[in-house]
């Protein structure tokens, strides 16, 4: 009603010839300025989706056990998202330790998706152009502006130690279990026609893949691989 008021009033004062007084005009501009302010919230509101939880006890124990982990894997001294394209192992020259075509350093904590409200704090797993969200009841998979939900039990969850040449500084927590040279020979020493040939660290670290029917296919490599296998047996248990 107010629109079309406003509307008809902005119509009369457009076919005038007389002189409009500044009040009519301010108070023209002030309704069609409120208007286009409820519109926007009353829009962001109906976009809001709403999650509400009230967890039985063992739920909220399994749910507690998952952000402990979480938090511990979070304390890591290194996590990364790295790509799954990974250099096959060469067992002769450096003892079947695997180096990354790329990788990237990634933070987790706790944050909701945009538009979303809800009693509880979710965990935050972002992952290069996706963002996960582990939800008490199922895992929020953003990217841009489209979201998708999967259920615990649709999403594999495995965990293994690799070895990895770490051409950066090691983390403070990583177990460091050999060196190799960057560039090696075919025996597997450091190959002399380079002068500035480095030696690099191996370490062990853990490795947690996560994949689904559904086009989950992501992976994290953490500096401390106790703490990997916790997150991933805890995440696995949200499925039970």
């Amino acid at each position: 009603m107010l629109s079309a008021l406003f509307a008809l009033g902005a119509l009369m004062v457009a076919g005038s010839d007389s002189t409009v007084p500044p009040v009519a005009a301010f108070v023209l501009a002030v309704g069609v300025i409120l208007i286009l302010g409820l519109l926007a919230i009353h829009g962001r509101k109906s976009s809001t989706v709403s999650l509400e939880y009230e967890l039985l006890a063992e739920h909220s124990s399994r749910l507690e056990a998952l952000a402990s982990a979480f938090h511990a894997l979070a304390s890591c001294g290194g996590i990364w998202n790295v790509p799954l394209e990974m250099q096959e192992p060469d067992w002769k020259r450096n003892a079947g330790a695997s180096n990354l075509i790329q990788r990237h350093p990634i933070s987790l904590g706790r944050d909701r998706p945009h538009l979303v409200k809800s009693n509880v704090d979710f965990l935050k797993l972002p992952l290069g152009k996706e963002t996960f969200y582990l939800t008490p009841d199922a895992i929020l998979v953003t990217a841009g502006r489209t979201v998708a939900a999967f259920a615990y039990q649709d999403v594999e969850f495995t965990f293994r130690n690799a070895w990895f040449i770490e051409e950066e500084t090691p983390p403070a927590d990583a177990i460091v279990v050999d060196q190799t040279w960057r560039y090696v020979n075919h025996k597997g020493g450091p190959d002399r026609r380079f002068n500035n040939n480095q030696q690099l660290p191996i370490c062990l670290y853990g490795v947690i893949d996560m994949r689904s029917a559904g086009g989950v296919n992501e992976r994290i490599q953490c500096s401390r691989g106790d703490v990997g296998e916790r997150f991933v047996a805890t995440l696995t248990a949200m499925s039970l």
